[in-house]
């Protein structure tokens, strides 16, 4: 299929710019196809399975349109025109190749352990930008202990949002800190917390159990010092 050049920051495209641009490289008839069906940014239109679908629906809005992209056959129905076809075939593709550009951005090495991240994919990802930054900073300042106890929460979440729920696991200290705050801001600031940085803190059955535990063996060391 022919070769299509779009610009770098094609996929934040929508509506007149999204449109300007599908007038460019379909035609108008094809801008038309898509106002009407209320496809309004380049990320809409890769989500679309198939955007002449609507060729098959009973409708007598459509009419006009149908018989600009297709032939109109003599059971009623009508053909997609094939330079049409191909236009947005073309269009769809070239759009496709840049979005999994960017969803493909990390390559490595297979003779050393580096690894490279795309300007592109970093630009549409800023918290990573954020979080290279930070650990840049952290490597560059080995003595300083002030953002410790933080990259370990990161850490700590970035691991548990890449399993299962039912698999999250916490280390110690994210452990004594989920504790503190259980204990110092009560149950509801705690679900609160939780409930808005998923895999941060585990669940407060965990931390009531821990509690509990804690509770038993202060009672339990109590009794052996009345012994």
């Amino acid at each position: 299929m022919t070769h299509m050049l779009l610009p770098d920051d094609v996929l934040s495209y929508h509506d007149d710019v999204f449109y300007d641009l599908v007038r460019d490289k379909c035609g108008i008839v094809v801008e038309e196809m898509f106002q009407l069906q209320n496809i309004r940014s380049v990320q809409s239109l890769l989500r679309i399975n198939d955007v002449f679908d609507f060729i098959n629906y009973d409708s007598v809005e459509l009419t006009a349109l149908k018989r600009k992209v297709g032939f109109e056959l003599s059971n009623g129905k009508f053909q997609i025109k094939a330079g049409i076809r191909f236009d947005v075939d073309t269009f769809i593709e070239a759009l496709r190749n840049v979005n999994d550009k960017l969803l493909q951005p990390m390559s490595t090495d297979h003779q050393s352990d580096d690894l490279t991240i795309s300007q592109e994919f970093l630009v549409k990802h800023p918290l990573l930008k954020a979080l290279v930054e930070v650990y840049l900073t952290k490597d560059n300042n080995d003595n300083d202990n002030s953002l410790s106890f933080l990259t370990v929460l990161i850490d700590n979440i970035i691991q548990n949002l890449a399993r299962p729920k039912n698999a999250y696991s916490y280390n110690e200290q994210v452990q004594k800190f989920a504790m503190s705050l259980y204990i110092l801001a009560g149950r509801n600031v705690y679900e609160f917390v939780r409930m808005n940085i998923p895999g941060a803190i585990p669940a407060v059955s965990i931390i009531q159990s821990s509690l509990d535990s804690a509770e038993s063996q202060i009672m339990a060391n109590r009794r052996s010092l009345v012994l």
